[in-house]
């Protein structure tokens, strides 16, 4: 039995990485190169490899970034494809920002491309091209590479910040949903009306323990489902093995670097309310809590890991209540949804004697 605020979302342990990792990727790689995926409901793994077998190519991945005006920024691109998604050299790839190239570069053995570039001094939203040249591309028309998109978000420094994890925070369909497309994973209820208001003051970043391979499947989620502009922050398949709470720790170590003005932060596992509040943050946390369980151990774990949050940390079950904390001064402390997973494992014990 897995754990209540777990299930479905483990990391898997070191030995078994390779095996799952390679099923990720393709997975992955046929969200990103290829038509409709199998039904999430249906489809098995089997299914999955067999309806991307025949489609596999190649995938442009880029970075979003926030900078400072006038600030030299490094530009990042990475072209990928085949079985594992592995680095493709010697392809010329080709920056531009409206009309204007901003630069040439040809991919390393790793399929890696970068060049500097000088932020504008004008604070807003850069949205940089990134693609393949026409004289590079894959002569099948099916095969050829889509364009990807970086936002570079060009802010002062002082420029409040809110951070914001996708899955189960905003993402309300599992996370298989997503690997198999996205088209029908939905939005949590009163996500979009929250961070749109929550948009006027602060910029919105969002970040996500989701390997880099999802970028452009997370940023169309986001485009698709009307959430406000802003850089999305992603690992790498690498750094799942980190785990969610080290992961975002240093990332938004890095951004305090140059924005210190970290206000707001909002996910889904203790782990990452911990991180938020450590930096001073208002840390909101939305628990994903499987109530349908039968184990009672397994939630009296859950009720210890949010127990020992610190007492800043706000719980919050809905949307609704994560707005009534952002804009009308209220508290969500986390006694009562302690209590409620406390009183929920007696009950499970006590229907087990009976």
């Amino acid at each position: 039995m897995t754990h209540p605020m777990q299930r479905k979302r483990r990391v898997p342990a070191a030995g078994g990485l390779a095996a799952i990792g390679l099923a990720s990727a393709v997975v992955a790689a046929a969200v990103l190169v290829g038509p409709a995926a199998p039904d999430p409901a249906q489809a098995g793994l089997g299914d999955i490899l067999r309806s991307v077998r025949d489609r596999m190519g190649q995938v442009l991945l880029a970075r979003d970034l926030l900078a400072t005006p006038g600030e030299e920024v490094t530009l990042q691109a990475s072209l990928r494809g085949g079985f594992r998604l592995d680095g493709v050299e010697g392809v010329r790839i080709q920056f531009h920002l409206d009309e204007r190239r901003v630069d040439e570069v040809t991919s390393d053995g790793d399929g890696n491309v970068q060049t500097r570039w000088t932020a504008p001094a004008e604070p807003g939203d850069y949205r940089v091209r990134v693609r393949v040249k026409p004289d590079d591309q894959p002569a099948e028309e099916d095969r050829q590479v889509e364009p990807a998109r970086l936002l570079v978000s060009v802010r002062k420094a002082e420029t409040p910040l809110a951070v914001v994890d996708l899955d189960k925070t905003l993402v309300a369909s599992g996370f298989a949903t997503v690997l198999l497309g996205g088209a029908s994973a939905e939005p949590m209820a009163g996500s979009q009306a929250v961070l749109a208001r929550l948009a006027k003051t602060y910029t919105i970043v969002y970040l996500t323990h989701r390997p880099d391979f999802l970028g452009p499947t997370s940023k169309n989620w986001l485009d698709t489902h009307g959430y406000p502009a802003g850089p999305v922050l992603t690992s790498t398949l690498g750094g799942l093995l980190e785990g969610s709470g080290t992961f975002k720790t240093e990332r938004l170590n890095a951004l305090k670097k140059t924005f210190a003005n970290l206000k707001v932060g909002i996910g889904d596992k203790v782990s990452d309310a911990q991180a938020y509040a450590a930096l001073g943050m208002t840390s909101i946390l939305i628990p994903d809590v499987n109530w349908s369980d039968d184990d009672a151990e397994d939630f009296e774990k859950a009720a210890a890991e949010i127990a020992a949050l610190p007492d800043t940390v706000h719980v919050a079950t809905t949307w609704t209540e994560v707005s009534a904390v952002l804009f009308d001064g209220a508290s969500r402390p986390k006694g009562p949804i302690v209590e409620r997973l406390r009183a929920t494992a007696r009950d499970l014990r006590r229907r087990d004697k009976d």
